[in-house]
């Protein structure tokens, strides 16, 4: 929750969390059933139409009832940072497919994306790529261009 509380949210918006899973863990994920997460960095992509902040202060907080997929992750694991896009609602998907062009895998099918087309908004880097990998697809994109020919195409 603190790294959510230093930083400055748009009031809606898409977001990024970089999740440090540290070693090899089994945990049942609502109704997607028993999956096993392999050691290494995981990076979701959310949305949040309204309330951003809350939101991600949600995904930090150690104490809640588990709702979505992230939930059931999130309490077994370390949740490093957030990045915040002002991307509409389809810019998860964006995210998600910017990761997998980079060599993310997905490890479980569905998890978060019961509500479009994609295979998963989970994408797994072991943690020797996981580490910077973000900062190394971000350096010189114009992502907003990018976006939009995502929304065309």
């Amino acid at each position: 929750m603190e790294k959510a509380k230093q930083k400055k949210y748009p009031e809606s918006g898409v977001y990024l969390l970089k999740i440090k899973v540290k070693k090899k863990i089994k945990i049942t994920v609502g109704a997607l059933g028993e999956k096993i997460f392999p050691a290494g960095y995981y990076f979701y992509a959310g949305t949040a139409q309204r309330n951003l902040l809350s939101r991600l202060k949600r995904h930090y907080s150690q104490k809640k009832k588990l709702h979505w997929h992230i939930d059931y992750l999130l309490k077994k694991s370390v949740l490093e940072t957030d990045y915040v896009f002002n991307f509409t609602r389809q810019g998860e998907c964006f995210l998600a497919e910017i990761l997998r062009s980079a060599g993310a895998k997905t490890i479980v099918s569905s998890f978060g994306a019961s509500d479009c087309s994609c295979n998963s908004h989970l994408l797994y880097f072991d943690f020797k790529k996981g580490e910077d990998i973000i900062d190394k697809i971000l350096d010189n994109r114009d992502l907003n261009s990018e976006f939009s020919n995502f929304l065309k195409g």
